[in-house]
């Protein structure tokens, strides 16, 4: 008996829920029927500009093309306001995208322009050129009492849909004490049981103080033409206020040896002698210049041009690299424009208002300005808890202003610092220029004093830690047990070599060991090691390097890897005098070292160098790396030759690119300022030349041709000594040079070109 009324009690129960819902929907159904002939179609016929999709600041961006290709509007809920009046969500699209614009009620369709915007809420107005003929127009009462009702209209199964709910909202306080209703009335009527319109909110916020209700019409409003007027304004304001900036580049490092550490999206920069950006001109004879540049590429910064709208470039001297935003500052050599004003107030308060928005485009030496209005939907949280702006396309390069032209928020990338990071860091996003202006108060806190320009002598310097290390794979690393720390060998590196007295070295690493990840000092992320395995390119041809023909000496890969690689890499780009944890595994167990980034010793690539303009050679001191390779002790002479101009006296010789030139002239050179002296007002020279582990002798006449090489008999065991054999005799007088050049094919055969 029991069990039978509560089950009586639960069917009566949903008998009276479901009664109550047929109430509301029939209320529903009834306000529908009476807000039907006050709810519109608006439609926006787009148009492709300039090749380019059209876009909009809010929804439809993704399938606007498919739209303009269907040949079918854009369509916008309204609501008809008065007899020619029709308000709308205000979709943001620049007019070079909008071919026309109508507003439809069944068959009927009506020509309209946009006449006004709302100032803080999103909202637009439009003017018909005539009534509609069987719309009514809305009549608002703002004091009306819920429960309330929201309206809305779409396309549904490919019909124009009218949909009305009963109106639900949710109380919000904020930490800084704002108040709010928020509910899913967004873009829609809001009337009462009656029909009777109360307001247009137009988003989901509805300010507690009842400022939403009432006519959209008696809300302040921005028309057309003074939005035109402010938008010309802007861009007079611009002219005075940003310029395009040209940054100057050394050339880079000739690399066609070396394997060198870059990414694909790195390359561009890397070899860059020429960059154009946005500069924002501040107070204090300041420019702003936002350029995310790497401390390799900052390293080769020579001349920095500012070119304003009008007039003619001024040169600026570089200042400071921003320490985690991708900008650096420049001061003018004279003074240029106006300084722009930067907004200090949070950001949050221009929410849904009106804000001019310039889209800068930079293309070789000019620029194209693209002018319209954009609203702040929303806001993100992020990096140390700033909050960004939400605004749709924020991925463009965006600029957005307030009414009195002060800066609100522009593109910029946050720095970082790390080599696994770099491509992520490339990405802008839209900042509020109240935090840029925190930073800007204090240069010298928030600078990256290792991002600097460096002389060419200094520019390729690395940080070392003094390990060789070997690429780990999923084989080496099951065997070592590190499959688990290392993600199936995807990360780490075997510690195949450490250099004596080099960092590693005094804190005991070994051979052997595994670097698993570094952790520095101020970045909250573990720096996982990659290490790249070099490609393939089996034993260097040594014994083969004579037949090769002499123009395509440059075209030599180096025989000894390169040191720039992603550990030595990451630590330059941490800065000198950071200190980090280097995570190592051996014996079974992880080990943690303390380590403070140090600059190496000079190694091949910023080694010193001196060209002989009379031998048409380049010879560069024996660096650390090279010792190994070529397994010379500290104190044994040599340097080796790094380039051989074609057709010179050192080419003509035989004397190749890699060799090592030990004693001009029977005297040892140690290094480039040793083999300066020894070549200076020569009239011959005696030049012991070592391949590896082979020696010869080759003289050369200093005002004439060179001489022939003396080539070691064939199975003559390598030369112990730098000195010729006693009975080895100089070459006759050489014909001319033409005549002693290595024979050149016409079409170089396969093999003669270079082990790629």
């Amino acid at each position: 008996m029991t069990c039978r009324c509560a089950l009586l009690a639960v069917i009566l129960s949903s008998l009276a829920v479901c009664g109550c819902a047929a109430a509301v929907a029939d209320r529903s159904v009834a306000v529908a029927g009476a807000v039907a002939p006050s709810v519109v179609r608006v439609q926006i016929t787009l148009r492709y500009d300039k090749g380019e999709e059209p876009e909009a600041g809010q929804g439809g961006t993704r399938y606007f093309p498919d739209l303009v290709r269907e040949e079918r509007p854009f369509e916008l809920r309204g609501f008809v306001v008065s007899p020619t009046q029709v308000v709308a969500p205000d979709p943001m699209i620049h007019p070079r995208f909008v071919e026309a614009v109508a507003v439809r009620q069944g068959d009927d369709v009506v020509k309209a322009r946009l006449a006004a915007y709302a100032v803080a809420r999103n909202l637009m107005v439009l003017e018909l050129e005539r009534p509609l003929k069987v719309a009514r127009p809305l009549v608002f009462d703002g004091r009306r009492s819920p429960p309330f009702f929201a309206v809305w209209a779409f396309t549904e199964d490919g019909v124009w849909t009218l949909k009305a709910a009963s109106l639900s909202v949710d109380a919000n306080v904020d930490a800084d004490g704002r108040r709010w209703f928020s509910s899913a009335a967004a873009r829609s009527l809001v009337t009462d049981e009656s029909g009777k319109a109360v307001g247009i909110p137009m988003d989901n916020e509805l300010p507690d103080d009842g400022s939403w209700m009432g006519s959209p019409l008696d809300q302040p409003l921005i028309t057309a033409d003074q939005m035109a007027a402010r938008l010309a304004a802007l861009q007079a304001h611009l002219g005075q206020t940003f310029a395009r900036v040209t940054l100057h580049f050394r050339s880079p490092p000739n690399k066609e040896r070396g394997s060198g550490f870059r990414s694909s999206r790195d390359e561009d920069d890397e070899n860059t002698t020429e960059q154009n950006a946005v500069g924002v001109l501040l107070e204090g004879g300041k420019v702003l210049i936002l350029a995310n540049l790497r401390p390799k590429v900052t390293a080769r910064l020579e001349r920095i041009d500012v070119h304003p709208v009008q007039g003619e470039a001024v040169t600026a001297r570089f200042a400071a690299s921003l320490a985690d935003y991708g900008a650096l500052l420049a001061t003018l050599d004279k003074p240029l424009g106006k300084p722009a004003p930067l907004a200090t107030a949070p950001i949050r308060a221009n929410r849904l208002v009106a804000l001019g928005a310039a889209e800068i485009r930079l293309h070789g030496e000019g620029w194209t300005l693209y002018l319209e209005h954009r609203r702040i939907s929303g806001f993100d949280l992020g990096w140390r808890e700033h909050v960004y702006p939400e605004v749709p396309r924020k991925e463009k390069d965006i600029f957005l202003f307030d009414d009195a032209m002060r800066l609100v928020a522009l593109p910029i990338a946050r720095r970082e610092k790390s080599s696994q990071d770099r491509s992520s860091s490339r990405d802008k996003k839209l900042t509020a220029a109240a935090d840029l202006a925190v930073v800007l108060a204090d240069v010298a806190k928030n600078a990256d004093t290792h991002n600097v320009p460096l002389s060419e002598e200094s520019q390729s310097r690395l940080a070392w830690l003094g390990v060789e290390l070997q690429a780990l794979n999923r084989e080496l690393a099951r065997a070592n047990k590190v499959a688990d720390l290392t993600k199936d060998g995807e990360t780490g590196g075997l510690v195949s070599y450490v250099y004596p007295d080099s960092p590693a070295a005094k804190a005991g690493v070994e051979a052997g060991w595994i670097l698993l990840r570094l952790q520095a000092e101020g970045e909250p992320k573990p720096i996982e090691v990659k290490v790249r395995d070099e490609p393939d390119r089996g034993p260097f041809p040594w014994d083969r390097l004579d037949e090769l023909p002499e123009q395509y000496y440059d075209r030599i890969p180096a025989p000894w890897p390169n040191v720039e690689n992603f550990l030595t890499r990451t630590l330059t780009d941490l800065g000198y005098g950071t200190k980090f944890k280097a995570e190592f595994f051996r014996d079974g167990k992880a080990v943690t070292k303390d380590f403070e980034v140090v600059q190496g010793p000079p190694h091949y690539e910023a080694a010193p160098r001196y060209k002989s303009q009379t031998l048409g050679i380049t010879v560069r001191d024996i660096t650390y790396e090279l010792r190994r390779y070529l397994q010379k002790k500290d104190d044994e002479p040599g340097v080796v030759i790094s380039k051989v101009e074609p057709g010179s006296k050192a080419s003509v010789a035989g004397i190749k690119p890699f060799e090592v030139i030990t004693h001009v002239n029977d005297k040892p050179v140690m290094n480039v300022k040793d083999f300066e002296a020894a070549t200076a007002k020569q009239d011959e020279l005696k030049v012991s030349v070592k391949r590896m582990t082979r020696g010869r002798v080759v003289k050369i006449k200093m005002g004439g041709a060179a001489a022939a090489p003396a080539q070691p008999p064939a199975g003559e065991p390598p030369a112990g000594a730098e000195k010729p054999p006693a009975e080895e005799k100089p070459a006759a007088d050489t014909p001319p040079a033409a005549e002693s050049s290595p024979k050149k094919d016409p079409k170089p055969r396969a093999e003669d070109k270079p082990v790629p």
